[in-house]
């Protein structure tokens, strides 16, 4: 498992970098889509270390990045893929329009394990909890659901 989230998050590490070059020459919305995904992947890469065990919890700081990655999510998210906009420098598959049934829910649940992992994190803000066993595995829900939307709906 441990190796999975390792190799999940030098991916995502790449997809981060390769991200910066694409925008070039992105505009309308493709470029907010892209913007949306940056502000989104920043949110993801902040944790990762904390899920590896080389930062500690820091429930505060969780709670935030779960609140950016939910107000990008569901229909946020989905309002940015109108049909067929695929301009370069797009990386939107052609089958998020065909697939658009499970697209949106990849979107709508990302909302919700970025929910969950908000209120978790909110709790333990509360609490005063260091204790990141929940934190683990809502967040490890947010990155499977990234995995399988850039699986199923990204153009590389």
């Amino acid at each position: 498992m441990r190796t999975g989230i390792l190799i999940g998050a030098a991916l995502l590490s790449a997809v981060t970098s390769v991200a910066a070059f694409a925008h070039d020459g992105a505009t309308g919305v493709v470029k907010e889509r892209m913007d949306s995904m940056k502000i989104i992947g920043k949110q993801v890469k902040m944790m990762v270390p904390i899920l590896n065990g080389e930062l500690p919890y820091d429930p505060a700081k969780v709670e935030l990045a779960a609140i950016k990655i939910s107000s990008h999510a569901g229909s946020a998210f989905t309002e940015l893929f109108p049909s067929e906009s695929t301009d370069t420098p797009s990386e939107a598959s052609p089958e998020i329009w065909e697939k658009w049934d499970a697209f949106s829910q990849l979107s709508d649940e990302l909302a919700m394990n970025a929910d969950m992992l908000k209120t978790i994190a909110a709790k333990d803000v509360a609490s005063g909890s260091g204790d990141a066993g929940q934190f683990n595995d809502a967040f490890r829900n947010v990155l499977q659901t990234c995995k399988s939307c850039h699986q199923q709906f990204r153009s590389d």
